[in-house]
């Protein structure tokens, strides 16, 4: 396959939070991760795993997310939940994550011929600390509502769906489905709920919220009437769980294709510049040194090492490349 075809498959088509917040993060992370993804043979299959390394305190939230998804999931199922193990179900998810990370970090090491900055050793301590956060957040989590009275029956009519399902809307792929839906009355309710967050709603993530609206309208036996649609938002922040309600009009949908669009555009912008050469030394660095601390390619990255001075020898190079293509 030659570097254009393999450039024109890989330029970027789809859209979610994910993507989204690593985009604004840090320009080359959101390459490394999503720019080689179908380019078969040698090192560039391990980078979506190097991409996706992360901290003990990651993986514990998404251990989180995990368990709370299978407890609905068997609810609905009408399969039988033990909550007498829910410390050892996500023990197992932890440390099944840290095994997963130290064939990833014999990668990186076998590459870099060196021990990696990543390396470290998790005591059971530890362990024992993020287990018992994990605990307490899930067991918060149920006793709420929605998910309270989705458990013990009040809400009768509702579905899960996976944030994997893509909506296509202008030949793009949309990663925005809700993570609940359920019927109230004359409303439809659409939820996501993330395991971390901040502890006001900004505007760009409200816009992220509408989006489910947009997915919704596409489904058969939804609504087709936004009027209809309350859009929920379930966040830990601040040592507690918080529930954000609203309701969108057309001008919020308007405004949340727009900036998935606008955001698609940055993506496709930026990975043009690598052009077929695939040329790294033109996507910008992070704009944080703590956004660096746990990023699977901080061995292999420049700005791994010294964020400020790399970023500014990329800008150099930056403009090197464009003066000489205006020459």
């Amino acid at each position: 396959m030659n570097e254009k075809k393999i450039q024109w498959i890989n330029k970027p088509r789809t859209w979610s939070v994910t993507r989204r917040e690593l985009l604004n993060k840090c320009p080359r992370a959101f390459i490394l991760k999503y720019g080689f993804k179908k380019k078969q043979g040698g090192f560039n299959r391990h980078l979506t795993n190097i991409s996706n390394w992360t901290s003990p305190y990651i993986l514990m939230q998404r251990a989180l997310r995990g368990l709370i998804i299978q407890r609905l999931e068997c609810v609905s199922r009408g399969v039988k939940w033990e909550e007498n193990d829910i410390a050892l179900k996500i023990r197992s998810r932890i440390i099944g994550g840290l095994k997963r990370q130290k064939s990833v970090l014999a990668v990186i090491e076998k590459r870099i011929g060196k021990s990696s900055s990543l390396r470290r050793n998790i005591n059971q301590k530890e362990i024992d600390r993020l287990v018992e956060i994990c605990c307490m957040r899930y067991h918060s989590i149920i006793s709420a509502a929605p998910f309270s009275e989705i458990l013990n029956g009040k809400i009768e009519q509702w579905f899960i769906f996976s944030r994997l399902t893509s909506t296509v809307v202008n030949d793009f792929e949309l990663h925005i489905s809700p993570d609940i839906v359920w019927i109230k009355g004359r409303n439809c309710h659409l939820l996501r709920f993330n395991v971390q967050g901040l502890n006001k709603l900004q505007h760009h993530k409200s816009l992220e919220n509408t989006a489910m609206v947009i997915w919704a309208i596409n489904q058969k036996g939804l609504p087709s009437n936004h009027e209809r649609y309350v859009i929920e938002n379930f966040v830990w922040s601040c040592g507690k769980w918080n529930r954000w309600i609203e309701t969108c009009n057309l001008t919020d949908i308007q405004d949340a294709r727009w900036i998935i669009m606008k955001d698609i555009s940055e993506m496709q912008e930026l990975y043009g510049r690598l052009g077929p050469a695939l040329d790294l030394s033109q996507i910008p660095l992070a704009k944080d040194e703590s956004i660096c601390l746990d990023c699977g390619h901080r061995d292999t990255c420049p700005g791994g090492e010294n964020l400020e001075r790399a970023s500014l020898i990329q800008s150099a190079l930056e403009m090197a490349k464009a003066a000489q293509k205006r020459a």
